[in-house]
């Protein structure tokens, strides 16, 4: 079930990543934990849009550097 998600689906997850680093510039949170995590998803987020991934967010950072389309349920 390799599906590609809708025009709309990857540009409000590439604004939702680039939002969540552009807050996690202005307004950082205490914790160097948190902020990792943050600009984790920020990052998946943009990648996923960008590449079409329909699947998890938290993949979209291994699948490139893997070069595969991995999955989770």
């Amino acid at each position: 079930m390799d599906s590609r998600p809708l025009f709309f689906g990857r540009l409000s997850r590439i604004l939702l990543g680039v939002g969540l680093c552009v807050w996690l510039y202005v307004h950082p949170p205490h914790g160097l934990v948190l902020q990792g995590i943050l600009l984790f998803f920020g990052i998946s987020l943009v990648l996923g849009g960008v590449m079409g991934y329909a699947g998890c967010e938290v993949l979209a950072i291994p699948n490139l550097l893997t070069g595969k389309r991995m999955q989770c349920y």
